[in-house]
């Protein structure tokens, strides 16, 4: 019988509350206006990230996801911002630019602490060598400096003072500008200017004698190779050989393997870009000429090089933001007459669909697609209040907006500009009310983790979520809770409390001062004991 009544029940639930259960939490790190958080990158366990607290600038921040863990890191730039950015771990330390008020910008590493918070090296004595591109390979971090003498040019480090060192001055005129690194088949590739080739594409395998040109694509200008993305065992990228403008080129490593790949405009070039692997095939942006720039795709043959859909008929789709989901490709693009909304594909042409019209009297423009707890992520304007948060399941019907119980201020996801899932949460910059564009945490408890729980248990008890760092949500379903116990691992009790009455049999406890490791919570009912292993990080 009770089998029969948990099915009802969560009919019953499933009919009358929505598919995810989302808790907002704000970190008004700038009491006075805008942290304006930035860059946010995961490292050691933690979140680190460029914010300004109004006293001390544009400084490093990091967060354990609790309030009272987020904190200035240290204040690099006494005198004004240092403005941290381009975030790379490697070799078991955060590398990144800063800016101390005294060297310029220059290569700074952290390894979590204030103390460990240290200038690498300072490159351009002179200036700022303005580090950036940061690339690991080959267990070393490659990326382009400016050292004040021989320009913009290939730089390296092993994470050693005397291991930062220029690799090559690829152009000893002037600046090379080493940029779009790839690593393919045991070697770096990457986009270069020697002084008499142009912008080209080169590679190294690490030595000065092994930095060379691979070809130069465009023997009468700059072939500007970019968007590299491995596919099949090649490299592809777009380039121009100076004949028949930006196209599909492809290397095997060599350079007669380096080849235009499909002249797909004849006449003055396809523009390919975006390229995105899914469901073992290439899909990109291209513009044949005729159909405008609209969703191509490849198997790595020239015969199955072809447009996947023309989705505007009378223009430019110009679709971008490629994101796999749920087993399809989702993409922001224009049809022509719905604007800029969110499209999504199956590969095929009758399986490249508008998913929905978000904005039915403009563009939507969604972007930042972001996968989290099962669900897909982005920002979009609705038409009514700006650029917000939103999220899919992959069906039209619980494609929704989301936001805090508060009355928003217009555009409050307007200057978001990436988010992070970190800490089973989503993390992102917002300007939700007057505490001015801030840090805040979505977390997303997920009712179909706990209709998960119901099926899979032989109780009618759901403990959510486990492992958890601050809260846990204990809900009984048929009878009332009447006692929890928590005990550690070696059998003390952490916890004990009675409970006469409770409104939803529902409750919540605070678990933020636990210390991390394995518990064991005891829940008494009017009808059952059960005992659950509880994990705190």
């Amino acid at each position: 019988m009770k089998k029969s009544v948990n099915l009802i029940l969560l009919t019953m639930l499933v009919s009358s509350i929505s598919f995810a259960q989302y808790q907002f939490e704000s970190f008004d790190i700038n009491p006075s206006g805008d942290s304006s958080p930035y860059l946010f990158t995961e490292y050691n366990g933690k979140l680190y990230f460029e914010a300004n607290d109004g006293t001390n600038g544009k400084e490093l921040w990091v967060t354990d996801g609790t309030s009272a863990g987020t904190q200035l890191l240290k204040d690099i730039n006494p005198t004004g911002d240092s403005d941290p950015g381009y975030f790379t771990e490697y070799n078991g330390n955060l590398y990144f630019i800063a800016d101390d008020g005294t060297n310029g910008y220059e290569l700074w590493v952290t390894d979590g602490t204030s103390a460990g918070t240290q200038l690498l090296k300072n490159i351009n004595p002179t200036g700022s060598s303005h580090p950036d591109y940061f690339t690991e390979y080959n267990g070393k971090l490659y990326f382009q400096a400016n050292d004040g003498i021989n320009e913009s040019e290939l730089w390296v480090t092993d994470g050693t003072f005397v291991g930062t060192q220029l690799l090559k001055d690829i152009n000893p005129t002037g600046s090379s500008h080493p940029d779009c690194f790839n690593e393919y088949n045991g070697k770096l590739y990457f986009t270069a200017y020697d002084g008499t080739n142009g912008s080209e594409l080169w590679v190294t395998d690490g030595t000065s004698a092994g930095t060379l040109l691979l070809k130069d694509i465009n023997p009468t200008g700059d072939s500007s190779p970019d968007y590299f993305t491995e596919y099949n065992g090649k490299l592809y990228f777009t380039a121009n050989d100076g004949i028949n403008g930006y196209e599909l080129w492809v290397t095997d490593g060599t350079s007669a393997g380096t080849q235009l790949f499909k002249d797909i405009n004849p006449t003055v070039g396809s523009y390919p870009a975006y390229f995105t692997e899914y469901n073992g095939n290439l899909y990109f942006t291209a513009d044949d000429g005729i159909n405008g720039s609209e969703l191509w795709v490849t198997d790595g043959t020239s015969a199955g090089t072809q447009m996947v859909k023309d989705i505007n008929p009378t223009g430019n789709s110009y679709p971008d933001y490629f994101t796999e989901y749920n087993g399809k490709l989702y993409f922001k693009a224009d049809d022509g007459t719905n604007g800029k909304e969110l499209w999504v594909t199956d590969g095929t042409s009758a399986g490249t669909l508008l998913f929905k019209e978000i904005n039915p009297t403009g563009d939507s423009s969604p972007d930042l697609f972001t996968e989290y707890n099962g669900k897909l992520y982005f920002v979009a304007d609705d038409g009514t209040n700006g650029k917000e948060l939103w999220v899919t399941d992959g069906t039209s019907a619980e494609t929704q907006k989301t936001m805090p119980p508060i009355a928003p201020n217009s555009n409050p996801l307007i200057n978001t500009y990436i988010f992070a899932v970190y800490d089973s949460s989503l993390y992102f910059s917002a300007n939700y009310n007057s505490i001015g564009q801030e840090l805040w945490k979505l977390t997303d408890t997920s009712f179909t983790v706990f209709i998960n729980n119901i099926v899979n248990k032989k109780n009618n008890i759901n403990i959510f979520p486990n492992p958890a760092k601050e809260k846990i949500y204990i809900t009984s379903y048929n009878d009332k809770i009447t006692y929890i116990e928590i005990t550690n691992i070696i059998g003390q009790i952490v916890k004990a409390q009675n409970f006469v009455s409770l409104q939803d049999n529902s409750v919540a406890l605070d678990i933020s001062s636990y210390t991390k490791g394995i518990y064991f919570i005891r829940i008494n009912t009017e009808n059952e004991i059960i005992t659950q292993k509880i994990i705190v990080y």
